[in-house]
């Protein structure tokens, strides 16, 4: 089976290398110009992040099937903010409007603290991943309903809630996280998992236990995909010479924004979230797992994410994802630094080489 290929389309050109990534920048021609680089490049699908300072996700996504026509788009959404039937039925429309089949949701619970409270979500840690279980069970009943019908759960209440319209294929739930609660929620409810690029006993360890959930609950297993930016180069000395470059300009960027680099004990996203702290332990760890797995940029800028890369030659990048790929990982979300350029450059060797060696491998 080939490997599923998610890039990530932006709205900005400003990246940890270039300037602030929350800054105010909005670049309508650099979203469509990622969207197509990414349609030309054959990844399947691309992620819409959402966070609490930066525009609407699902207004996005909209743009970006628009100006494509294949591409599938994978729009990053908060339960807490919107109720899960309208979130149901704003999902049905874009599927509908899109052709059908090119919309998912990948669901995000957050952390508590500042990021979720500038949006008035005061939601206490221990309930999050209560709500978020409620909010993506409601999302499939609506989904499903073939008639209106009553809810009165904990967070959630409604009378005769339903879509008259149906989506012409069934729309699909991502999910991540690593605390014993997440992978209770997502073992029950999501279609895929979405691992943060750990080392390889790390995520054997996620697979494994989201995988053992779901099977006491008598559901079957999630697949899997792993978040891994790329760099190639010719050779590999080429190659971990870019990540050096990459570490400057990104260190660089700290220091003009007044910023140090991240320790163990700073940083917000970390403070609470299981899987950044897990992400930066190995970080600071060592800055190389696994031959090539650098996290030296995650020791950097210390707040877990999408931060961990491999490095080397093609060939070489291509065997490492190849470990995760044989531990159940069967998508990988890749990425670069300057988004639209990096997703050319891997759709003209990487994603071939991908899916070539993918394409016949056992499941």
């Amino acid at each position: 089976m080939a490997a599923e290929i998610i890039g990530y389309v932006t709205h900005t050109r400003q990246t940890e290398t270039t300037g602030l990534w929350w800054s105010d920048d909005f670049d309508i021609d650099y979203i469509e110009q990622t969207a197509l680089a990414h349609e030309r490049a054959g990844f399947d699908s691309v992620l819409i992040g959402a966070d609490s300072w930066g525009p609407d996700s699902w207004q996005i996504a909209a743009h970006v099937l628009r100006v494509t026509t294949t591409l599938k788009v994978l729009i990053a959404h908060r339960p807490g903010f919107v109720q899960p039937t309208v979130a149901a039925r704003q999902a049905i429309t874009l599927d509908k409007l899109s052709g059908g089949g090119r919309i998912a949701l990948h669901i995000i619970s957050g952390s508590p603290g500042g990021e979720l409270l500038r949006d008035g979500d005061t939601l206490p840690l221990h309930l999050r991943y209560a709500r978020t279980a409620e909010y993506m069970k409601l999302l499939r009943a609506i989904w499903s309903a073939r008639e209106p019908f009553n809810h009165r759960g904990d967070f959630y209440q409604f009378e005769q809630g339903f879509s008259a319209i149906r989506s012409d294929a069934p729309l699909t739930l991502s999910f991540g996280g690593s605390s014993p609660e997440a992978i209770d929620v997502g073992a029950q409810y999501a279609d895929k998992y979405m691992l943060w690029g750990e080392p390889l006993a790390g995520i054997a360890e996620c697979i494994h236990n989201v995988r053992s959930r779901a099977q006491e609950l008598g559901r079957p297993s999630p697949g899997f995909s792993v978040s891994l930016r790329a760099i190639i180069g010719a050779t590999e000395a080429d190659a971990w010479q870019r990540a050096e470059h990459i570490y400057a300009a990104a260190a660089q960027q700290l220091a003009q924004a007044g910023k140090a680099p991240a320790t163990l004990t700073q940083g917000a996203f970390k403070l609470h979230s299981v899987g950044a702290q897990r992400l930066n332990a190995y970080a600071h760890d060592n800055d190389v797992h696994d031959e090539r797995l650098w996290l030296g940029f995650t020791r950097l800028v210390g707040r877990g994410g999408s931060t961990s890369a491999l490095v080397g030659t093609v060939d070489q990048v291509v065997e490492a994802y190849l470990r995760y790929y044989d531990l159940g990982a069967h998508a990988i979300y890749l990425r670069g630094w300057d988004i639209a350029a990096d997703a050319e450059q891997y759709g003209r060797q990487l994603i071939p080489a991908l899916r070539a060696a993918t394409q016949d491998r056992g499941i």
